[in-house]
């Protein structure tokens, strides 16, 4: 029998990611922009930990803990980049966007995604995967082109992974591209195996 996950996000990308892994999804997006929250002085994992668990527990909320009506298991997700001492989230206009693109090209960078997943038992759980990207040299014409598609928006640093990849960007990378993308495949598989949900 094929699992429902409850999504806790509008993401179309997650939600592409786990229907393609073989999940039925039903969307209920969390009712929180974390596009407007701001990183202090948290490391990505604390970060990005603490944001997957405010969007899980305010989508357990919105079943009023009645767990007998949840499909299944919520499943949260957060992505922050590393670059240097920089933690990067969301570009909120197309200035931060053009920064954040041109400060790791021709660089390698970190991105860190957690997981929150909160159980028909109310129990939650976290995992968090990173990976590094390289990018390349990219030319201030292409990045201007970029800026302008609008693409960047509501994507942590500002891009997407496989829709570079598709576009001839320079970019690389080591570790899970669904990690990259915002929903680490193999670290939610073991999460839901080990916890039996």
């Amino acid at each position: 029998m094929t699992r429902t996950l409850v999504l806790a996000s509008r993401s179309p990308r997650r939600q592409k990611l786990l229907e393609e892994a073989g999940w039925i999804v039903k969307v209920q997006p969390a009712t929180l922009d974390d596009g407007e929250l701001h990183v202090d002085q948290e490391t990505a994992e604390e970060w990005t930990t603490a944001m997957a668990w405010l969007k899980a527990k305010n989508v357990y909320a919105q079943f009023e803990g009645n767990s007998a009506e949840l499909p299944g298991p919520i499943v949260a997700g957060d992505t922050v980049c590393a670059h240097g001492q920089d933690l990067i989230g969301q570009p909120s206009n197309v200035e931060e966007a053009s920064e954040m693109i041109q400060s790791m090209r021709s660089a390698t960078h970190t991105v860190c995604t957690a997981l929150c997943i909160i159980g028909e038992d109310g129990q939650r759980h976290f995992g968090v995967d990173t990976a590094c990207v390289t990018l390349g040299e990219l030319s201030d014409a292409e990045i201007g082109v970029y800026l302008e598609s609008g693409e960047w928006k509501g994507k942590a640093g500002g891009y997407n992974l496989m829709d570079r990849v598709n576009d001839g960007w320079p970019i690389s990378w080591e570790g899970e591209a669904s990690t990259i993308m915002g929903m680490p495949l193999p670290l939610l598989r073991r999460l839901l195996e080990e916890q039996e949900l």
